[in-house]
């Protein structure tokens, strides 16, 4: 009887109208919508008040189109039909993009906004009555004039979830306990043994039991999320594989390696160890070297070398060479032998020791070398200040300074050296000081330590309060599952959750972005070697397809040369300070620093313009054994850069596979999410040129906007952060609060934090932090903390963020999405005909964005 009265002509082609109608919404409102292999970018029309003079232009531009294109007709039939759904920009299938987007729910991502709309609405926020705080750098009335301030966000309101609800009490009420944290492979599994050589041993531990029978030498951590924590605003721990079901409190992450050794008091939650070893005439070295031992089957021959701090000037005859073949067949067939990586912790002559370093060191060894039989070796890399000391020649001179600079219990893990090494193996350079060439002693170490094939640089004030391994092998993991067709391109961008919604949307979005860009002629891909001249000798893979046949395959399980925890992005084109700060690769140009002018500011050449660089900020990262010796080879030739524009620019010229990490990074104020995407991944209005533009926000008077991160080189609150979970006291907007009092009894916010009293919810017990990767934590003893003024912005400005925000959003959703332009569309209908370049461009400019 349905299908009777439906059955004309008319009312079946009204029934296939509104089914294809239902049929799109349900697409892309479903979950695999998101997991097809066609990815939608989409922009939007122009959001300001002359829109329907846009549409009415629309109308001009199509009949003067019509009148002077031949293939006016085909542009009217493709038009048609992407009118009926977003731009599909096709893309393969990412590996693992359903275990990167998690399973929790993810904020509907925004569109994107015209820039010239959305700088409109940037200049409405920083259009504000300024805290007027003393001492404040960058000065409150320096962007009076200006249309961005970058001091805006120190008025958002404050983030204070990370001190007044959270608790262990909420997790000993969920009759939760902490328990010993091993996030390790199945060693001896059936499946292990299939992937690796040898026999897992287990080693002996600092108290002289083997690891796995000592609970007292291991870290604990309570199998729950952290209690009411906020999410990370940039970046994601599931994208990148950590476990977010897990946090730690002080003294059961710390607890093992000394923490609160001499109190006597008991603590809820917290075993105190039965016996604490002599730390002082612990021996890590001896310690890390019998691990090895016991499982040295694992790793090749070559790679069972002891630890070896004798330091060496002494260039090895084979160091100007790479054997590629022989580097790889180490790890062709399975099973294979396992690589082994050192992590050398940054430190010089004159550091000063706290408590809590020396408990962060020894939990580096623990987690890192001994509970994995030695897959890492920890050393403490010592810079001598003493320019000419014979430390590698006078056995004596050596062990005297060791003896001052380094406490005694790190003495057989620490390698002393001076710049007068590097002085010695790079001459052609002309400049040697770490500042500058924070590099040159870590590839003087792969030269000497050839039992590794890879290194992290680690520094003395970064922290992580989960488990060091599960997160520097998942920064691993997630660097060799990257392609590296868009990669380049894809690390200048961070990634918002709030803003981009779940991975896949941002992938979707960013290759989108590249894609049309790349269309329009604005951007041209990176794909294989970029040398800056060429008879510069490459060391990285050609492509094994062009960059259109690549289907996201190239690069996938390959592990990456370069890994960090910052975007790598392009500083030509911004007003970063040390963008020219480069040495010889124009021959005969280089800096020259004098007392008068260390930074030697006004040094440039018009052809710098022409070399390919990229910059990360903070040295924290790791490198391959070919990164390094790509590294050493460009630094035998003269050539160099500014320390954190030199390890990516090496890898773009040689066709490394570098890859920026992005986990999760918390801020001390609640950002709008469009406002993070505004500020972070600037643009000046150029497509897919994230930080690279003119309002990068690496430039000197924008980068105040990072001083709320928990990871970048000149932020606060990581040490807020941490002394708080250390049972410290610390000073923000809450006050100059924080230990037993703050965490056993309730108060009250003040007035100035939220603008009313509210109940902190005190006597939650311990903060119990996820992992967290912090930096920088300097100087971390019980003290008074840092003296500091603080303010929150007047209720007007509040109001109008919050009004801001509400537009912002409203306006998104209003409009609809930005269909591909005419040209566009005559662009494709020529190609197809063979004649990309014919035809004449007609109508109006489509404005940036």
């Amino acid at each position: 009887m349905l299908f009777t009265a439906a059955s004309s002509p008319r009312r079946l082609a009204l029934l296939a109208v509104l089914a294809s109608f239902f049929v799109f919404i349900l697409f892309r409102r479903s979950h695999y919508s998101k997991t097809t292999t066609s990815y939608s970018y989409t922009g939007l029309h122009p959001v300001d008040s002359d829109g329907e003079q846009e549409e009415t232009h629309s109308q001009t531009y199509e009949k003067e189109l019509a009148d002077s294109d031949p293939y006016a007709n085909e542009v009217d039939s493709m038009r048609s039909k992407t009118l009926a759904r977003p731009e599909k920009v096709e893309v393969a299938d990412w590996p693992n993009l359903k275990a990167w987007n998690g399973t929790k729910e993810h904020p509907k991502p925004f569109k994107k906004m015209p820039y010239v709309d959305q700088q409109r609405f940037v200049k409405q926020l920083t259009d504000w009555d300024t805290l007027d705080t003393a001492n404040h750098w960058p000065t409150w009335d320096a962007f009076d004039e200006l249309d961005y301030d970058p001091n805006r966000w120190e008025g958002f309101d404050w983030e204070t979830n990370y001190f007044t609800h959270n608790g262990i009490e909420h997790l000993r009420e969920k009759e939760k306990n902490p328990e010993p944290y091993l996030p390790y492979p199945k060693y001896g599994s059936i499946n292990w043994k299939r992937e690796w050589r040898g026999e897992f041993a287990a080693c002996e531990g600092p108290r002289g039991l083997d690891m796995h029978e000592s609970i007292q030498d291991l870290a604990l951590g309570w199998r729950h999320s952290a209690p009411n924590f906020p999410e990370a605003a940039v970046g994601s721990a599931s994208v990148v594989g950590l476990n977010e079901d897990v946090c730690f409190d002080v003294y059961n992450r710390y607890g093992a390696y000394g923490f609160a050794q001499g109190d006597t008091r008991g603590h809820n939650s917290w075993t105190r160890p039965d016996d604490y070893p002599d730390w002082k005439t612990t021996r890590w070295g001896q310690l890390q070297d019998a691990c090895l031992e016991r499982n040295k089957r694992r790793y090749s021959s070559d790679a069972r070398t002891p630890m070896n701090i004798v330091p060496t000037k002494v260039l090895p005859g084979d160091a100007d060479s790479f054997d590629e073949e022989a580097n790889e067949a180490r790890f062709a067939t399975k099973p294979k032998f396992h690589h082994r990586t050192a992590l050398l912790i940054r430190t010089w002559e004159g550091y000063t020791y706290t408590d809590n370093d020396l408990q962060a060191i020894r939990s580096l060894v623990s987690e890192l070398s001994l509970l994995t039989g030695g897959e890492y070796q920890v050393f403490l890399f010592v810079n001598v200040k003493q320019h000419d000391a014979d430390i590698y020649n006078d056995p004596q001179v050596y062990n005297d300074i060791l003896r001052q600079v380094v406490p005694q219990e790190l003495r057989d893990i620490s390698l002393l050296w001076t710049e007068k090494v590097c002085e010695e193996w790079y001459p052609k350079v002309g400049d040697w000081q770490v500042y500058w060439q924070q590099f040159m002693p870590l590839q003087w170490f792969m030269k000497t330590h050839p039992e590794f094939d890879y290194v992290w640089n680690w520094e003395t004030d970064a922290r992580y309060t989960g488990n060091h391994y599960e997160f520097l092998e998942k920064m691993v993991e997630f660097a060799r599952n990257m392609p590296r067709k868009n990669l380049w391109e894809r690390n200048s961008r961070f990634y918002f959750p709030k803003h981009h919604g779940d991975f896949g949307s941002f992938l979707s979005d960013t290759d989108g972005a590249i894609a049309n860009a790349t269309a329009e002629g604005k951007l041209k891909p990176i794909w294989g070697p970029q040398p800056y001249d060429k008879e510069q000798e490459t060391f990285g893979p050609f492509p094994p397809t062009s960059y259109e046949e690549d289907k996201f395959q190239w690069g996938v399980g390959e592990e990456a040369d370069l890994i960090t925890l910052q975007p790598i992005w392009d500083p030509t084109q911004t007003e970063w300070s040390y963008r020219y700060k480069i040495w010889n690769y124009i021959k005969g140009k280089r800096p020259h620093f004098t007392a008068s002018d260390p930074g030697d500011d006004a040094f440039f050449h018009p052809d710098f313009a022409k070399i390919p660089r990229r910059v990360f900020i903070n040295t924290v990262a790791r490198f391959s054994r070919k990164m390094l010796h790509a590294m050493h080879m460009e630094n035998r030739a003269g050539r160099s850069m500014q320390a954190e524009m030199w390890p990516a620019s090496v890898a773009l010229q040689h066709g490394l596979k570098a890859v920026y990490a992005p986990h999760p990074i918390w801020l001390d104020r609640k950002w709008p999410a469009w406002f993070l995407e505004a500020t972070f991944n600037a643009d000046g209005g150029d497509p897919a040129a994230w930080g690279q533009r003119k309002d990068s926000p690496y430039n000197h008077d924008r980068e105040a906007a990072f001083r709320g991160w928990s990871w970048y080189y000149s932020t606060s609150f990581p040490r807020t952060l941490y002394r708080r979970w250390l049972g410290w006291r610390a000073r923000d907007i809450l006050g100059d609060v924080g230990g037993e009092g703050f965490e056993d009894h309730e108060g009250l916010i003040p007035d100035e934090a939220v603008g009313a009293s509210d109940p902190i919810v005190g006597g939650r017990g311990r903060m119990c932090l996820p992992g967290m990767l912090l930096h920088p934590v300097k100087k971390v003893k019980e003290d008074d903390g840092v003296e500091a003024e603080f303010a929150r912005a007047t209720e007007e400005d509040r109001r109008k963020e919050r009004g801001i925000e509400g537009e912002y959003a409203r306006v998104l959703d209003s409009r609809g999405y930005y269909w591909p332009s005419e040209l566009e569309l005559v662009k494709a209908a020529r190609k197809k005909h063979g004649h990309p370049e014919k035809g004449k461009r007609v109508g109006k400019k489509n404005r940036k964005g």
